[in-house]
């Protein structure tokens, strides 16, 4: 009996969802962000601001590459694919009542991912500060456009909304839309973004502690801000057993999506980091 008892939480659930999981063999705790280049590899940034990874389309070995010129005590949490060896991240710390977060350019350069500020999302666009630990956890790059998501929450009009920033280099304007969150804890953890008949389409995660959910919604473009309401194209904590910290989404070209698990939690990594591949018969 005593031997039972001591065993009771030794055995762990095999994870499982409605397609391949892949567990990723690294050292690189905290993947936060994922994005796909043009060859079809993988991207994820640490978010402890030291490495980014590689992960191969086929093979799925991940190769490890330093970052160089982080800003101090700066969180990496969002990764978008812009050209070539180029990418954009989006960025948090640990300060309370931040009026902005840094928009970096990251560059291969050898062994080393070198990263150098470029811009800012200031929170005054939607009248808010950010409490420490939240931030740009999600950005994408499209026609050219940048969409940045944010783990913030805004109540209006008796919901809560999350921010939602778009930014023009052609014009260099940006532009301050609200994205509805269709639950009572979730915020915005990631999201990859589509042209679609002229518009704008994005896939984006909304996850807490026992929500994890795939919101699809498009994008105005305009110099107006809008309130967007979003459609939940997927449940994943009815498919998805344990339930992870889905911190990265890459949508693939055949509709499906690719998630990457955030595994550390208040400095400590539990289980590695995977890999989840939700068909796109499973997304609405």
């Amino acid at each position: 009996m005593a031997l039972l008892l001591a065993c009771a939480g030794c055995t762990k659930k095999e994870p499982r969802g409605p397609g391949r999981i892949v567990t990723l063999d690294t050292d690189v705790v905290g993947l936060s962000g994922l994005t796909v280049d043009e060859h079809g590899a993988f991207w994820a940034p640490g978010e402890d601001g030291n490495a980014v990874v590689r992960i191969d389309p086929e093979t799925f070995g991940v190769t490890r590459y330093a970052v160089a010129g982080a800003p101090p005590k700066t969180d990496l949490e969002a990764m978008a694919w812009a050209d070539g060896t180029r990418f954009v991240l989006g960025t948090e710390t640990q300060e309370k009542g931040r009026l902005r977060d840094a928009v970096l350019d990251g560059r291969l350069d050898g062994p080393h991912f070198v990263v150098a500020p470029v811009g800012h999302l200031d929170y005054a666009r939607w009248h808010l500060t950010a409490p420490d630990n939240r931030g740009i956890e999600g950005i994408c790059h499209v026609d050219g456009v940048l969409v940045l998501a944010t783990e913030l929450v805004e109540r209006q009009r008796g919901r809560r909304w999350a921010p939602v920033g778009m930014f023009d280099p052609k014009t260099q304007t940006w532009t301050a839309h609200r994205v509805a969150l269709t639950s009572k804890t979730g915020k915005l953890a990631a999201i990859d973004c589509r042209i679609t008949s002229g518009s704008i389409e994005a896939l984006a995660v909304e996850r807490h502690y026992g929500v994890s959910r795939l919101l699809r919604f498009s994008i105005p473009q305009g110099p107006e801000g809008q309130w967007i309401e979003p459609t939940v194209a997927a449940d994943l904590s009815q498919s998805v057993s344990p339930l992870p910290n889905f911190e990265g989404l890459a949508w693939m070209e055949d509709g499906s999506a690719a998630l990457v698990t955030d595994n550390q939690y208040r400095g400590s990594s539990r289980d590695p980091s995977r890999l989840y591949f939700i068909p796109a018969s499973a997304l609405q």
